[in-house]
């Protein structure tokens, strides 16, 4: 299936409206499908009355990928979290 689609389109390729909502982050109103592996999936209206994935539109998504994403190897490992491990306690021959 191509996106954006229209509803016509997704109902034919298995996708099943649920309901709509607005979104926490961005207050856009939002269509929650499931899909054909039966997962929830939000989608916005385009202009056109074509459907696409909110996560692909969303700023507020984008902002908190963007957050996320930007962590290094540093922020994920500091060093004080590999000093309380202590020394190499592996078993070695005593010769």
């Amino acid at each position: 299936m191509q996106f954006p689609a229209t509803m016509a389109d997704m109902l034919r390729g298995g996708y099943v409206f649920l309901q709509t909502r607005q979104c926490g982050d961005c207050g856009e109103l939002v269509y929650l499908f499931r899909t054909p592996r039966a997962r929830k999936a939000p989608f916005v209206k385009t202009p056109r009355g074509r459907f696409i994935s909110h996560f692909a539109v969303c700023p507020a998504l984008r902002v908190r990928h963007a957050e996320t994403s930007s962590a290094g190897q540093g922020e994920l490992f500091p060093l004080s979290s590999l000093e309380t491990q202590g020394a190499d306690t592996r078993a070695h021959p005593s010769k």
